[in-house]
């Protein structure tokens, strides 16, 4: 039976499995990949894309009809995949240091998994302001506000967190050629 997204978050309301089966099935690639980029690896991305997904289940209630339903979604996995890491005991954060610019284009020459792999090397601070900023398009602002530090300080952590990046790709070019 094919469900439009109405009928889909009515019926999941409803508890019925066949409704919770079409939404997993309709945004488990797209959401799997939003934890994959916030988590330090794959099997912390399980950890918090099935307790986001479960988190959706129960709160189907709190979705408004404003808006886009997948944009609530993605909002409930991104604060779950924040607050896993806000209460981890285990967190270590890595000093940071300069470097300069090299080539502007070295991003385009890397795959999407190999992106991935090094965007998950990021300190955690980096990789979640990074994430926020450049990925999901939340204001500099509203990551200011959430991660209770000032608006220069994640302005300043994004910089860092992107020559990172590519110092980090340019590093993994070098060992392939």
């Amino acid at each position: 039976m094919n469900f439009d997204e109405k009928e889909i978050i009515e019926e999941c309301k409803k508890g019925k499995p066949r409704a919770q089966k079409a939404l997993y099935d309709k945004y488990s690639k797209k959401l799997f990949g939003l934890c994959l980029r916030y988590c330090r690896n794959s099997e912390d991305a399980q950890d918090v894309f099935q307790e986001a997904f479960v988190k959706v289940y129960y709160q189907l209630d709190k979705y408004d009809n404003k808006g886009s339903f997948e944009g609530w979604m993605r909002r409930v996995f991104v604060n779950h995949a924040l607050n896993y890491y806000r209460y981890d005991k285990r967190n270590v954060q890595v000093p940071e240091y300069e470097i300069d610019f090299v080539d502007q284009n070295v991003f385009d020459r890397f795959t999407r998994d190999e992106l991935l792999g090094v965007i998950q090397r990021l300190s955690h601070n980096q990789r979640i302001i990074f994430n926020m900023v450049e990925v999901e398009g939340y204001s500099y602002t509203d990551v200011a506000e959430f991660m209770s530090i000032t608006e220069s300080g994640v302005r300043s952590q994004n910089f860092k967190a992107k020559r990172e990046l590519q110092r980090m790709l340019l590093e993994a070019e070098k060992e392939i050629k």
